[in-house]
């Protein structure tokens, strides 16, 4: 079950957020099918989904407020998993948020251990879909295969 938390009122310094997502942040893509029951033939459309993402133990979710204040962008949730744990999320997948809030953070707050690398793919990725949202128009056959060569890029990473 998922708990939406309240906004704290506390803003962090940008290099000390860059430093806790190096260790706890997560940039992913996912690629998804989604079939439109409510059209004639049923069409499947396929679309792409940019993810900024922290999972934590719970007992440290207030951290999260204040990161999402900072970053004035996404939202906090609590999600009870088997066994009674619970984890704290900040989830941002807007991608207005992303390209508005997240991409100049952390080009201006850069990462420096591996996740640096998961960044630079990501925010390739990121500005393709970005673009094409502005334009107003589906993902090209060329972009889409850009998109899957960063995704495998990104899965694959482990230097």
């Amino acid at each position: 079950m998922l708990n939406h938390m309240s906004k704290s009122n506390k803003k962090l310094p940008g290099d000390y957020i860059a430093g806790f997502i190096d260790g706890e942040g997560c940039f992913y893509l996912t690629y998804r099918s989604e079939t439109r029951y409510d059209r004639p033939g049923n069409p499947k459309y396929f679309r792409w989904t940019p993810y900024f993402a922290i999972s934590i133990r719970e007992d440290d979710k207030e951290i999260l407020g204040k990161i999402k204040n900072t970053l004035d962008c996404g939202n906090v949730y609590i999600l009870n998993r088997k066994g009674g744990d619970k984890m704290a999320h900040f989830i941002i997948q807007n991608i207005d948020d992303l390209y508005t809030n997240i991409l100049p953070f952390f080009e201006k707050y850069p990462l420096i251990a591996k996740k640096k690398h998961d960044f630079k793919l990501w925010s390739i990725a990121l500005k393709i879909m970005h673009n094409n949202k502005k334009d107003r128009k589906r993902c090209s056959s060329e972009d889409n295969r850009k998109l899957l060569s960063i995704r495998e890029k990104m899965r694959n990473y482990t230097e």
